[in-house]
């Protein structure tokens, strides 16, 4: 069966510390619905609004909270290498699955600096490492043949999140490596990566989704028709992304008291005009989810 990951959110109190007990109640629910691993401290955790301290004491908190029920990923990207490797160091003695790590942003590395990177990460763990490419939030993307010798160099950069449309990458990316697996990045465009030989999803949407994720997979599984969760799917990331994630995320979790709709600056939450649509669609939504 295929992969359901999810990209956790970090909620926050009114007075903006870390919300536990609102994390555990997401978590607990996830878990119940058959979520099989989770990243913390990616981009839809706010991972760049929080410290280090905050990023390892979340990580423990999540890897205890699970005890070995799913997979655990710690997102360790930046745009310093350096910073990489100390949360790299700091996490390394932890028992969880393995890193998240993003394509640099803002400076926007060569080919050869992207190799460099996650090839100096990969050479002081054992544990896997998850590829990230965002070019639309990053800048910059990794190629085809940059993942293909990352691949082939390093036994445990194992797979690669891919939130990009280029499928014909996936394609030959898979067809150049040996257990090496490529994971959806985008909710909107789940059937087509799982058509092309993803092997599944990180998901967002699944923290109000995972159901209809796991009969999707399902049904793909035994040819059945998927068309109907596909538009599903679809529309639901429509309009979880009327505003950048995870605007939209925190106000709907909030809607059902799963979680403040609190944010830390510079995201805000959601302005009137996202959330008049969302409010119009909100019934609709939940019976559908």
């Amino acid at each position: 069966m295929k992969k359901l990951y999810t990209a956790l959110i970090t909620p926050f109190t009114i007075t903006n510390d870390i919300d536990y007990p609102a994390l555990d109640k997401i978590i607990l629910r996830l878990l119940d619905e058959k979520v099989e691993g989770f990243v913390v401290c990616g981009t839809t955790g706010e991972s760049s609004t929080c410290s280090e301290n905050e990023k390892l004491a979340l990580l423990e908190h999540v890897i205890e909270l699970c005890d070995h029920r799913a997979e655990i990923y710690f997102g360790i990207g930046s745009s310093n290498t350096c910073d990489s490797m100390r949360l790299l160091k700091l996490s390394e003695a932890l028992d969880f699955e393995g890193y998240l790590v993003v394509t640099p942003y803002y400076n926007q590395p060569t080919e050869f600096g992207l190799y460099e990177h996650f090839s100096t990460l990969a050479t002081e763990t054992k544990k896997k490492i998850m590829l990230y490419n965002v070019p639309a939030r990053c800048g910059v993307s990794l190629s085809a043949a940059t993942v293909i010798k990352l691949a082939n160099d390093f036994e445990n950069i194992v797979a690669l999140k891919q939130a990009s449309r280029d499928l014909e990458m996936v394609k030959e990316i898979l067809n150049a490596t040996q257990d090496f697996i490529v994971l959806s990045g985008n909710d909107d465009y789940l059937l087509e990566g799982i058509t092309s030989g993803m092997s599944g999803v990180v998901s967002v949407i699944a923290h109000f989704a995972a159901l209809q994720m796991h009969a999707f997979f399902e049904g793909l599984e035994e040819g059945r028709d998927v068309s109907e969760l596909d538009i599903f799917f679809k529309k639901l990331a429509h309009l979880c992304f009327l505003e950048s994630n995870p605007i939209v995320i925190k106000y709907l979790l909030s809607q059902k008291n799963e979680c403040e709709n609190v944010l830390r600056l510079p995201m805000t939450a959601i302005g009137y005009e996202a959330r008049v649509v969302l409010d119009q669609n909100y019934d609709k939504l939940f019976m559908d989810s």
